[in-house]
């Protein structure tokens, strides 16, 4: 399931992963932990599908990523939650693919005094693999793209519990509890509270985030939620499309079977 090009990578892997909890240490090697374990009848594909919400859940818990800022006091995935809460707050229709052509100079624009969201090539790769992999990005090194629809549809069940429909509102918070780098969440408001607002622009009141708006616009063309509005809501939400235009507005979310 992991595959790796040296020993010395295998060793730091397992050994950042078993800080993390995923796997524990026992006398005959190292093994995945028991939260984790297989289920009945679950063979290794089954498990491998599964491990993205796995270590998503991992890398995002407040145990592991805060303090989100400073050198030494930092949490452990503290690097790559800043980051991808700093990209999931971008115009991701403009914004860069390569670090040294573009997104450097939008970090440097955005962020001021002694804070740093990603400060090198070397960390802005890894954050666009590990984006892609857990969920927060699609594409490939040429057409990478900010896009949470693969960690948003993992989190749909959890969301409507048993219930069909919920409001615009509570879907967004509730989302924005389970996956902190999105609109709402308190990862988010952290990063989007050391933004210059002179060279950040957020969206309009009401309004969605680009990449959550893109991701459920996605969702709903597959099949798997609508977007309703309904006349008697009291509170509405807008997607933000391309150049921060309104896409749709909408007072509930319906969950709709999977698309074939």
């Amino acid at each position: 399931m992991c595959a790796v090009d040296t020993p010395t990578r295998i060793r730091g892997a397992l050994s950042r992963w078993s800080q993390l909890g995923l796997f524990e240490s026992q006398k005959d090697g190292v093994v995945l932990s028991k939260r984790f374990a297989g289920k009945k009848r679950e063979n290794s594909d089954m498990l491998a599908d599964r491990l993205p919400g796995i270590c998503r859940e991992l890398v995002l818990a407040p145990e592991h990523c805060l303090p989100l800022w400073g050198a030494e006091e930092a949490g452990i995935t503290a690097d790559f939650v800043r980051g991808i809460a700093w990209l999931l707050a971008q115009d991701i229709y403009q914004f860069p693919t390569t670090w040294s052509d573009g997104a450097e100079a939008v970090e440097q624009r955005q962020i001021t005094g002694r804070k740093t969201i990603i400060q090198n090539d070397v960390r802005w790769n890894g954050l666009r693999f590990w984006a892609r992999y857990l969920g927060f990005a699609t594409g490939d090194n040429v057409t990478f793209l900010i896009d949470p629809t693969g960690a948003i549809e993992a989190e749909l069940a959890i969301l409507f519990d048993d219930r069909s429909v919920i409001s615009a509102l509570d879907f967004v918070e509730k989302l924005g509890q389970r996956l902190p780098v999105l609109d709402f969440g308190a990862y988010r408001k952290e990063i989007e509270a050391a933004l210059n607002q002179d060279s950040w622009k957020q969206p309009a009141p009401h309004h969605l985030s680009m990449s959550l708006s893109f991701a459920l616009r996605r969702l709903e063309l597959a099949g798997r939620i609508s977007l309703e509005q309904q006349a008697d809501a009291e509170h509405a939400l807008s997607l933000t499309g391309r150049s921060y235009r309104t896409w749709k507005r909408f007072t509930h979310v319906r969950l709709a079977e999977r698309a074939a």
